[in-house]
């Protein structure tokens, strides 16, 4: 029995390695949800800008603590890597067919393949970390994408309820002043029933175009994780936001960098890679055990050894796996030689498209500036009586819809700005 001490001390060793563990820190929902709480009345205090969208709608919405809760998940993966599998007991006992003493053996098992492959196993629990992280940190990141094309979104649509309602206003300004007409005979029935049509027409765009701001504030209070919109307050105007600075070649190497798809896909690799390690390999063909028998004969007599077990690989001999994960290995790096090309891709159309926003805003502020004296010129002409109230209505209807098309395009210049921090992997608001 002394010669088995250490064999046993072994076992031991073997059995309390897999013990060896980090303690969790799960995350505080209680001090998160306070945080929260005073971070989003903090920002609602002031009229919202995309900053504030961002920073209400990492603090307030669920997917966030979802994904944090993810982070968790991950972790605690981690550490059962490191365990080993529990030790198998076996007892048999048996008694002879005419009697006696019974015959009682007893072995207890522990696998060495878990032992041997442990060091393998971490290293792929941190690898599978590693793209549970990149996950997360794409989802979060969404977030806050969405909560900022949220809400330039809603206030563009506020915006164009504004201008409907101001359109509306002329329509029956000029209606009035052409019905007026028709009663003193200076003009016919035909024109009154066309601005009529007119009215009717811009009246339902105004419906239409409430409902759709209705939608957009209700769809930015949900991407900012509250239960109600009536509490946000939105600006008058559409930000405009940051011009971005550096050549393309800088913005691509910065997304190369960055982007979270791009670190899952490498991670993706590495966890082929490590697991090719633990499932191929003379140790997972023949899975050995370590452990001890003890048997004591019907005649009191006790025989205490070393066992050791290992699979003959004579029918699976780890060819079909070996295929199979070299396969999963050039299909992960294809995977992840595509993903960088879509990135570069991705990062070049954002920045092209967001340039030509900039003209395009640039175009429209020229446009709006020269309907504007346009305008101006005409309120004199009115005054001094060289023309009349309908062509004044007529200039004023070319301001509004100068307005129209600078607001467009300050919102797909916002968009675009949101679309290349997409691309690069920021996570916006001048980041």
């Amino acid at each position: 029995m002394n010669a088995m001490r250490p064999l046993v001390c072994v076992l031991l060793l073997m059995t309390s390695g897999c013990m060896a563990r980090r303690e969790l820190a799960p995350i505080d929902e209680l001090t998160l949800s306070v945080d929260a709480t005073a971070v989003t009345a903090a920002a609602l205090d002031e009229p919202l800008t995309a900053a504030r969208a961002l920073q209400i709608a990492l603090a307030q919405n669920p997917e966030v603590r979802a994904a944090l809760a993810r982070l968790d998940a991950v972790e605690a993966e981690r550490v059962q890597a490191g365990l080993l599998r529990n030790p198998m007991l076996s007892l048999m006992a048996m008694r002879p067919d005419g009697g006696g003493r019974l015959a009682v053996t007893a072995s207890w098992m522990q696998s060495l393949f878990d032992l041997l492959t442990r060091s393998r196993r971490v290293a792929l629990a941190d690898a599978d970390a590693r793209r549970a992280r990149a996950d997360v940190a794409l989802r979060l990141l969404d977030v806050g994408w969405q909560a900022q094309t949220a809400f330039h979104e809603a206030v563009a649509a506020i915006a164009r309820v504004r201008l409907l309602q101001s359109e509306l206003a002329l329509d029956t300004q000029a209606l009035d002043l052409q019905t007026r007409w028709a009663q003193r005979g200076l003009s016919s029935q035909a024109d009154v029933l066309r601005l009529q049509a007119m009215r009717d027409e811009r009246l339902h765009m105004r419906h239409q175009a409430e409902v759709d701001a209705v939608r957009a504030q209700s769809l930015l209070a949900q991407r900012l994780g509250l239960d109600s919109p009536h509490s946000l307050r939105l600006p008058d105007d559409v930000e405009r936001p940051e011009l971005p600075s550096g050549v393309l070649a800088d913005w691509q190497s910065r997304a190369l960098a960055e982007r979270p798809e791009l670190k899952a896909s490498a991670a993706a690799i590495e966890v082929v890679t490590r697991t090719h390690a633990i499932e191929t390999g003379p140790l997972r063909a023949s899975e050995p055990e370590l452990g001890i028998t003890l048997e004591r004969a019907t005649d009191g007599m006790t025989m205490v050894g070393p066992e050791l077990r290992i699979a003959l690989p004579w029918f699976d001999r780890g060819q079909a796996r070996d295929m199979r994960l070299d396969a999963m290995h050039r299909e992960a790096t294809w995977r992840d030689e595509a993903q960088r090309r879509q990135v570069l891709l991705e990062v070049e159309r954002a920045l092209s498209v967001l340039i030509h926003a900039v003209h395009t805003v640039e175009d429209s502020e020229q446009h709006l500036s020269r309907a504007q004296m346009a305008d101006a010129l005409a309120a004199r002409e009115q005054r001094s009586g060289n023309i009349g109230l309908m062509a004044r209505i007529a200039a004023q209807r070319d301001v509004l819809a100068a307005e129209r098309q600078h607001l467009d395009a300050c919102s797909e210049l916002a968009q675009m700005q949101v679309e290349l921090q997409r691309a690069v992997g920021s996570p916006g608001a001048g980041g």
